[in-house]
């Protein structure tokens, strides 16, 4: 019967650190965004609002975890799903870009490791080649409507030609 008890302890401290973790990472992305304050210039990657704002999710969730007294190794988990939860959506070109600096300021930082960057890369490849695929087949819509005559020329209606002058 011990056994079961263990058990039962075990699963729920995994749900109470689960909890715990969304909590971090619901408060890093609700907290608002700090004033305007020029750049850190020892991170030249936050110059790019949205790695601004990736990094700043990581080091709020990171802190409050800490706070929280939380050890090293669960502040940083929180502070990594903060940091991807708080990335861009693959939709449109200027997001892939702010989205491909966040996964790459995420590697510089370890936020996110190798293997897993890799595969977010290739999401925003992808993503960016749908794009410009549904731009081509926009632009080639586009091109086979009705030819537009010429502003010049002027188009005789038989009309035109019946009544007298």
């Amino acid at each position: 019967m011990s056994e079961g008890t263990q058990t039962a302890t075990v699963e729920y401290s995994k749900e109470s650190v689960r909890t715990k973790l969304a909590k971090y990472v619901q408060q890093a992305l609700v907290t608002p965004a700090k004033p305007a304050e020029p750049f850190d210039l020892s991170c030249p990657a936050a110059a790019n609002p949205a790695v601004a704002r990736c990094s700043q999710a990581y080091t709020t969730a990171h802190s409050s975890a800490a706070k929280q007294g939380e050890n090293k190794w669960d502040s940083e988990r929180a502070a990594k799903i903060a940091y991807r939860n708080a990335m861009p959506p693959l939709s449109g070109p200027k997001n892939i870009r702010d989205f491909i600096a966040c996964v790459a300021h995420a590697m510089l930082i370890d936020a996110i490791n190798g293997s897993d960057a890799a595969r977010l890369l290739y999401a925003a490849q992808i993503a960016s080649a749908a794009h410009s695929s549904l731009l081509r087949k926009k632009n080639k819509s586009s091109t086979k409507t009705a030819p537009k005559p010429p502003e010049n020329e002027h188009i005789s209606h038989p009309i035109s030609s019946l009544t007298p002058a």
